[in-house]
């Protein structure tokens, strides 16, 4: 019962969505991230099959798009899990007394080269996948990654690292 309440709800913000989408298109970036709800653009991005719905994609496109993200998540994946390490070792060295500006610089930029692949991957995958759509659905597309940036975590240059206790 809670799963076909959820997805109702789901449904309803997605045509919510649809119906603001061609208007945010022609709208500066501003009036767009007020068009739509950015958590909603965001599951949409993230989530292929919800995507391929949301765009009316066909069965070929809907399969590319299919291949697109699985290489996204092989390519993004284990650089994700390495981030943890990253994180620890900049922990580590800024713990360090006296911290050595050249580990801990070092360690800066591993994580921020590691978020850049990860930015990279993504913009690989937005390239293909853009390249198969047609003009409606590469403006729906557009608008859609307009509104979610919000709620988009690699905006964060350096990205996800937990703050060290004091």
């Amino acid at each position: 019962m809670k799963l076909q309440i959820r997805s109702c709800v789901l449904a309803l913000v997605c045509l919510s969505i649809a119906f603001a989408l061609p208007a945010a298109a022609a709208q500066p970036a501003s009036a767009m991230a007020a068009a739509g709800d950015s958590s909603t653009a965001y599951y949409l991005l993230h989530h292929p099959q919800a995507l391929a719905k949301f765009l009316h994609l066909s069965s070929s496109q809907a399969s590319q798009l299919a291949g697109f993200y699985k290489t996204l998540v092989q390519t993004d994946t284990p650089l994700r899990q390495a981030r943890g390490p990253l994180c620890t070792q900049l922990i580590a060295d800024l713990s360090a007394n006296p911290p050595q500006s050249s580990a801990v610089g070092a360690d800066a930029i591993n994580l921020f080269d590691n978020k850049q692949q990860i930015v990279d991957a993504r913009k690989a995958f937005d390239s293909s996948f853009s390249a198969i759509l047609t003009p409606s659905q590469l403006a729906a597309y557009q608008a859609l990654k307009q509104i979610a940036r919000d709620s988009d975590p690699d905006v964060n240059v350096i990205g996800d690292c937990p703050r060290p206790t004091s």
